[in-house]
């Protein structure tokens, strides 16, 4: 029986790798950018904002350094835009992008609505 191994690229290899370590393409960079000279903010002051150096703030924005999904997090906060803008993932789009099963997620949520609401029934009952 031979071992299945995801090829590099692919989307099955992408939705095994850790969501905070997810790389989006260049063009996030020159986003940040516009959004951040738009709002009048210098490199040195969103990268305050969000924690990291004026030297790697320069990288994303030349798009030398990828943008991850904790980083695209953070610059949206700073910049009052949500993430998936610099992701350029529309916002229905972006828990499958994390990977995220939004149909798993809202049946383990139905389950567990239900059982305590059968809980709770059966608890007036006995009162």
């Amino acid at each position: 029986m031979s071992q299945h191994h995801p090829q590099p690229g692919t989307c099955e290899a992408e939705a095994q790798q850790d969501p905070a370590q997810l790389e989006f393409d260049g063009q996030a960079g020159a986003a940040l950018h516009r959004r951040r000279r738009g709002l009048g903010l210098t490199a040195t002051e969103v990268a305050r904002r969000v924690g990291i150096s004026q030297r790697r703030m320069a990288r994303l924005e030349l798009g030398l350094e990828p943008l991850t999904l904790r980083l695209a997090i953070g610059l949206g906060v700073a910049l009052g835009m949500p993430a998936g803008w610099f992701l350029r993932l529309d916002a229905a789009a972006l828990p499958e992008a994390i990977g995220i099963a939004l149909d798993e997620a809202q049946s383990h949520w139905a389950q567990a609505l239900a059982m305590r609401l059968a809980e709770a029934g059966a608890a007036g009952m006995q009162h």
